[in-house]
């Protein structure tokens, strides 16, 4: 009777960590889209202001120092889009995998939730 008691409560365990787990993967990715999101935003924001803050003379050297953070900014937009991030979650509730380029990226920091994640209603 004790094994099977035992068993049981093993089992159950096991099926409530993989339950827990899928959501919690989908919040990481989540949470690093809006990160990333959030860092391409920055780059095409300093890539603004330093095409932006130069003088008509110096308006080349200005577009020539923008031009790596705007190329990067918006590769970077591109790779972590809204519409990627919403793919990438459909297929992972379908029972596909994530694929490798966002596995790899997730971190510890990805999966806690922070008091901000909270009050966010995430």
């Amino acid at each position: 009777m004790k094994s099977w008691v035992l068993s049981a409560v093993a089992w159950g365990c096991f099926a409530l960590s993989s339950y827990g787990q899928g959501r919690d993967t989908a919040f990481a990715v989540h949470k690093l889209f809006v990160q990333r999101r959030r860092g391409s935003d920055a780059l095409l924001a300093t890539a603004g202001e330093m095409a932006g803050s130069t003088t008509v003379a110096g308006a080349v050297s200005g577009l020539v120092a923008g031009a790596a953070p705007a190329a990067v900014g918006f590769s970077r937009a591109a790779r972590f889009s809204t519409e990627r991030e919403a793919a990438i979650l459909s297929s992972y509730a379908n029972g596909w995998p994530i694929p490798a380029d966002v596995r790899r990226k997730l971190r510890r920091k990805h999966f806690h939730r922070t008091r901000q994640d909270v009050l966010m209603g995430r």
